[in-house]
């Protein structure tokens, strides 16, 4: 089995980040949102925990980005 070796992470972001994969972790951040209730919040201390929840994802997005099969073939320069 033949790779195809990526040379640049704006070109393995491209292939990684296509719209299903975009809208299954779009989902997973709408989601996590929701059920912890802050879609809405209504004090700073609400929009702090909003942030964490957002900052939990987002890196577990990145995790799942850098395990993706089309990004086992980036070159790293």
């Amino acid at each position: 089995m033949s790779a195809t070796v990526i040379l640049s992470p704006a070109a393995a972001a491209e292939t990684v980040c296509h719209e299903e994969q975009l809208r299954i972790w779009a989902d997973d951040v709408i989601s996590a949102l929701g059920m912890e209730n802050y879609l809405n919040f209504s004090s700073y201390a609400d929009k702090v925990d909003m942030e964490h929840i957002v900052m939990r994802e987002i890196k577990s997005i990145i995790e799942s980005a850098f395990d993706h099969p089309e990004a086992r073939t980036i070159k790293r320069l």
